[in-house]
């Protein structure tokens, strides 16, 4: 290996500190080529901004239970999924973990932090093995400077997002604890589609499910249970396969 590369070897892993792909795999890897980026803020980009990208993004895999960014740490740059999911928290002094939201392939972790000069309100955090690109806050802010279309697409990811928040706490404050479970379950599905099973193809503990619906975990155990009985859902070991999603959209009052 020249020592070029193994300086960027060592930045890498710097950058990530957790197992990054084989040198060679990251090096070939181009963001021309890149279907992810055509899912991101990053799609909007001219031929030349996309080599300046390349020339600066880092790539590396995060090991499902690992945490990408800290709450309350000043990022240096932004993250954008590439495989994977991962949870964004509100950690507590107590120890629990609030879900706020997920974020998959496409969607970038840390921006709203870059542009408001602010800590990062949200902890980032593995929920099955994933992989993502760095790119420094210098080259997103000069992209946001140059050009348009990728300020408007950033700022459009914004208020999906806080339009999303919105629902949240609609749901909260209107909605019973069982049209909510019908919700989350439906938003899941929609979130993370279905295995080979056609489960949900997600693996989340009933606590983590339980503050997502935003009851106890004890209530959430007894309402899958009439879920089960009234074949709405099926249980195959962890994993929920939705039996009549039709009945849990009307029981959510998504529909008429």
């Amino acid at each position: 290996m020249t020592s070029s590369k193994w300086r960027t070897y060592r930045s890498f892993l710097n950058l990530f500190r957790y197992s990054l792909l084989p040198i060679s795999a990251m090096l070939a890897f181009h963001c021309s080529q890149c279907p992810t980026r055509q899912q991101s803020a990053f799609k909007t980009l001219e031929a030349g901004e996309v080599e300046t990208l390349c020339a600066h993004k880092r790539f590396g895999a995060v090991n499902k239970g690992e945490t990408l960014v800290q709450q309350g740490s000043y990022p240096k740059g932004v993250y954008c999924v590439q495989q994977g999911f991962f949870k964004l928290v509100r950690p507590a002094s107590s120890g629990k973990e609030t879900i706020v939201r997920f974020a998959g392939p496409g969607d970038l972790i840390g921006y709203r932090a870059i542009l408001s000069g602010e800590p990062v309100a949200l902890q980032a955090v593995a929920i099955q093995n994933a992989s993502a690109c760095f790119v420094p806050s210098s080259i997103l802010l000069g992209f946001l400077n140059s050009n348009g279309p990728f300020s408007l697409e950033l700022l459009k990811n914004t208020c999906l997002e806080l339009s999303e928040a919105n629902r949240v706490l609609s749901s909260l404050a209107q909605k019973s604890v069982k049209q909510r479970l019908a919700e989350v379950l439906l938003m899941l599905h929609a979130k993370f589609h279905e295995d080979h099973d056609g489960c949900i193809d997600v693996d989340l503990k009933r606590s983590e499910l339980a503050d997502l619906v935003g009851t106890a975990t004890e209530s959430l155990i007894r309402l899958l249970a009439d879920f089960e009985k009234e074949k709405l859902i099926c249980r195959d070991g962890k994993r929920f396969r939705l039996s009549q999603p039709e009945r849990l959209a009307h029981l959510a009052a998504l529909t008429d």
